[in-house]
């Protein structure tokens, strides 16, 4: 002890960060985890191994306030999201692999502020870049499960994208995305304003169109998707 404080050892490590919207999309990974002392707004959380994972619930305000706090109690070292996802292409089979690349809200418009619509007033930026080092890594054990696994630009926005003409009308303003979700440009955003490595993984689940099937999804999300994101992240964890 010195001047009353605790000298930390060389083996303290920050831990790794993961967060999800749904239980049912981190249950696997939480099975043998135990619940954090930590006691969140409404954050679900667990600790262990060398991970925190919080279930944050659905959308941006949810995914933001769940990153901060992280940032805030936990120091993480590294972030990844992990999550379903709507495919923008009719030709993505369920359970494909996304990892981000970078990420942009599709409902950010702050024009005149900006120039043009995603671009966050302020920051300047539209496309938030993850990590190229840690998307390298989640991407390297994503296709050890999924040979089609890729890369690509997350699309956000708080909206399950259910109809055609929508999903079309967001691909033809952001053609470089790759898949749309609610909350990975939040976390991505507030993980880049912490100074925080981050990326996301997420599994396509729908097509993002009339064909959506709120029990279908589901039934996804607690199984395939659940397994490949425990099976993923417990892969890699260690390295980001």
């Amino acid at each position: 002890m010195v001047s009353g404080h605790a000298i930390p050892h060389a083996t303290d490590v920050k831990p790794v960060l993961v967060v999800a919207a749904l239980e049912e999309e981190a249950h696997e990974l939480v099975r043998r985890m135990p619940r954090s002392e930590n006691v969140g707004p409404r954050l679900a959380i667990w600790e262990g191994d060398g991970l925190v994972v919080i279930v944050g619930g659905v959308g941006k305000v949810a995914a933001s306030m769940a990153t901060q706090y992280a940032c805030d109690v936990f120091k993480p070292r590294a972030a990844v999201a992990i999550g379903l996802a709507g495919a923008l292409e009719d030709d993505v089979r369920p359970g494909q692999l996304v990892v981000a690349s970078g990420a942009v809200q599709h409902d950010m418009d702050g024009r005149p502020l900006t120039e043009a619509k995603g671009v966050i007033p302020g920051l300047g930026m539209a496309i938030i870049s993850s990590d190229p080092a840690a998307t390298e890594k989640v991407l390297t054990s994503a296709r050890l499960e999924s040979r089609d696994a890729r890369s690509g630009i997350v699309l956000t926005g708080d909206q399950i994208v259910t109809t055609r003409a929508t999903r079309d009308t967001l691909r033809g303003e952001f053609p470089d995305a790759a898949c749309l979700d609610m909350e990975t440009a939040a976390f991505a955003q507030v993980a880049h304003q912490n100074g925080l490595p981050w990326t996301a993984l997420r599994v396509i689940s729908d097509s993002a169109d009339e064909s959506f099937d709120l029990r279908r999804v589901m039934g996804l999300g607690v199984s395939t998707a659940a397994q490949l994101f425990e099976s993923i992240i417990q892969t890699v964890a260690g390295d980001l």
